[in-house]
């Protein structure tokens, strides 16, 4: 009588996310999980194969970044954000699977102030915000709000003309 030999072989294999369902020897796994299959070998008898399937990771991340619209246009991993939203890329990770990233993207705002100012020759030189007034005219400063942003004031100053009159006294 001749014993003939039952072959046994185990098989491990890592996927990402994105390759399920995995088919294998007519068995579709949905996810990680030790699956096993018999099938008659060439000399009739049991041949019993096992499958260890992993699923690597994916990873994610989510990233909020605030900015001020100097600061436009924003560069994100090869994307050029020119305006405040949400972003998303798809890279690959060091495990081979998909890297998800999302940024949204706040532009701050930047302030403005006008103000006019009427004041008399007696009152020149006048002085706004560190700036000397010398005369009439359109001033300009820009400072920082407290978002960090531009803050972006602007004076008009009218200086008045000095009136005389002369009255004659009978």
């Amino acid at each position: 009588m001749i014993v003939k030999n039952n072959s046994t072989s185990i098989d491990s294999i890592k996927i990402c996310p994105s390759q399920l369902p995995y088919s294998w020897n007519g068995i579709t796994c949905r996810n990680a999980g030790t699956f096993t299959k018999t099938l008659t070998n060439a000399t009739g008898c049991d041949s019993l194969l096992t499958l260890v399937l992993q699923v690597k990771n994916n990873t994610v991340s989510n990233d909020t970044i605030k900015i001020c619209p100097s600061q436009l246009p924003y560069s994100w991993i090869g994307i050029t954000c020119s305006n405040a939203g949400t972003f998303t890329n798809t890279l690959t990770n060091t495990a081979g699977c998909d890297s998800l990233l999302k940024l949204v993207l706040i532009v701050k705002n930047n302030t403005a102030s006008n103000d006019t100012i009427k004041i008399c020759p007696s009152q020149l030189p006048y002085s706004w915000n560190g700036i000397t007034c010398n005369n009439s005219g359109t001033f300009t400063k820009t400072l920082t709000n407290t978002a960090g942003c531009d803050s972006l004031l602007t004076l008009v100053l009218i200086v008045k003309n000095n009136t005389a009159s002369s009255d004659t006294i009978k």
